[in-house]
């Protein structure tokens, strides 16, 4: 395994900060910003990791996201890059018909999604393309529609992680991990024509690290 691999820093950043906040995000339900610790951000990552191999991702599918900012964005994309697989991110003011075009010219059949104008968009997705099979729904206000059977909300995708017993597949998985290995397609606006698939590997992200290292010699964990 690399360390530098970014899925894996994650976890060993978290044994040397432990409680020390990672992030902090604003509670939208009580105004408040909430913090996060190294702790609680590697048990969530690991949890999501066990949930997307139980409901059937492998390695090196394309998995999207449309969201506004959202913490829970972190945890999906660093789940998804634990198991070798790829987040395809959408604006989250995309409309029907972009976001239906990177479902269909990415083969997207999982798709998290943020507040209600995202779900509702992906619900009219779900009905005019046969690619997109599952929704995941970030934000638990969210009202789904009533003929929706197989939309989740994020608490219930975290809840079969937690039940999962498959630490040693999704583990396996991380081993493996290349700097080769794709890890997510940006799709540019548009604005001149179709939009573009930029396909990233995890190398750009480590090069990145290293240059960081390199450039900000007075930076430190204070």
């Amino acid at each position: 395994m690399n360390p530098n691999l970014i899925a894996y820093s994650i976890h060993e950043r978290a044994k040397k900060y432990g409680e020390r906040a990672a992030y902090r995000y604003r509670n939208q339900e009580t105004g408040q910003w909430t913090s996060v610790s190294w702790t609680r951000f590697s048990s969530l990552i690991k949890t999501t990791s066990k949930a997307l191999a139980k409901i059937g991702v492998k390695e090196q599918d394309n998995v999207s996201i449309f969201s506004q900012n959202m913490p829970e964005i972190f945890i999906v994309d660093y789940g998804l890059f634990t198991n070798r697989a790829v987040s395809v991110p959408m604006y989250a003011t995309s409309s029907k018909s972009q976001v239906e075009y990177i479902v269909k010219d990415a083969e997207v059949s999982l798709l998290f999604v943020g507040e209600q104008t995202q779900y509702d968009i992906a619900r009219e997705v779900m009905a005019s393309c046969d690619v997109l099979k599952q929704l995941i729904v970030f934000d638990p206000v969210v009202k789904l529609d009533e003929t929706d059977t197989t939309t989740i909300f994020f608490d219930a995708f975290l809840k079969i992680g937690e039940l999962a017993d498959n630490e040693a597949l999704v583990n396996s998985r991380l081993d493996a991990a290349v700097e080769e290995d794709l890890s997510l397609i940006l799709y540019t606006s548009g604005t001149t024509g179709e939009p573009k698939g930029v396909m990233l590997p995890h190398s750009c992200f480590v090069a990145q690290m290293k240059v960081h290292d390199a450039v900000l010699t007075k930076m430190s964990d204070k």
